[in-house]
């Protein structure tokens, strides 16, 4: 029989903890905004989280548990226009290699802050790897996101975006991107290295009835720096215009970055 003991500063963990996420990062987590009721994508968070935990063999405790811990977390704090980061933490053995026995749901609310409306970028000084199982899943696992999104702050940017090791584009730290030429919408494709995010699957579904066609591939820096107007996406910040990449100015159509941000706020169900 195999005897465990845990310590935490000198004392004696007592209590079972979400030991596999602390030591491995194994989890999983969904942010978005809470504008007042349940975001219009509720459904499809939820969705990605369960698809996560089974990839990762962590017991789910199902949505109806989830969306209630998420009511009660938004109902205590008060707010109504919230940051919202629900995750799922794994605990189990301390053997890497074994699998999670239980899954606790963490909730994290705080004040929103309304994004920038245009951002400044630079590309993160090391590769994505795009056939890593992890970019498919919101995975804990985020250090590569935090230390770009550091060293884009330190460059005074608001974002970092990752080349991928063919050196094409695959998203940004915690975005995908897009940009319009030519009446058409471009976006990396997934195989390029990216999390496809549900704002992503919002605005590809949106540009039709806007006018743009839309063209998933593999493409370079230079297509996005040659564009008529860029956008970065996710479910906190809906979308901002990509005003420059280290330095070098993107051109920015107002009327249509305003056509398809208004659009795609009212599908979130924000103001507009």
């Amino acid at each position: 029989m195999v005897v465990e003991f845990l310590f935490l500063d000198g004392n004696p963990l007592l209590e079972k903890i979400p030991l596999r996420s602390l030591l491995y990062a194994e989890g999983v987590f969904e942010t978005f905004r809470w504008n007042g009721s349940s975001p219009a994508f509720l459904e499809r968070h939820l969705a990605r989280m369960k698809q996560g935990s089974e990839f990762l063999s962590i017991p789910f405790p199902g949505e109806e548990n989830v969306k209630n811990a998420l009511e009660d977390a938004i109902r205590r704090s008060n707010l109504t226009d919230a940051y919202v980061k629900i995750c799922l933490l794994s605990s189990g053995s301390a053997r890497f290699y074994e699998e999670a026995v239980k899954s606790h749901v963490l909730a994290v609310v705080r004040s929103y802050e309304p994004s920038k409306e245009h951002m400044r970028a630079n590309i993160a000084s090391f590769k994505r790897n795009s056939s890593s199982p992890l970019l498919r899943m919101k995975s804990l696992n985020y250090l590569e996101n935090v230390l770009a999104r550091r060293e884009a702050g330190n460059r005074g940017c608001d974002e970092a975006i990752f080349l991928n090791e063919r050196g094409e584009i695959a998203e940004g730290s915690s975005t995908n991107i897009f940009w319009v030429k030519g009446g058409m919408l471009y976006t990396p494709a997934v195989d390029c290295g990216l999390l496809p995010g549900i704002t992503r699957e919002v605005l590809i579904s949106l540009a039709p009835g806007l006018g743009l066609e839309v063209e998933e591939g593999r493409f370079g820096l230079d297509e996005v720096l040659s564009s008529d107007a860029a956008f970065l996406t996710n479910s906190l910040i809906g979308m901002s215009a990509l005003s420059d990449v280290d330095g070098t100015k993107i051109a920015l159509e107002a009327k249509l970055f305003t056509r398809l941000r208004t659009a795609l706020f009212q599908k979130l169900g924000w103001a507009p």
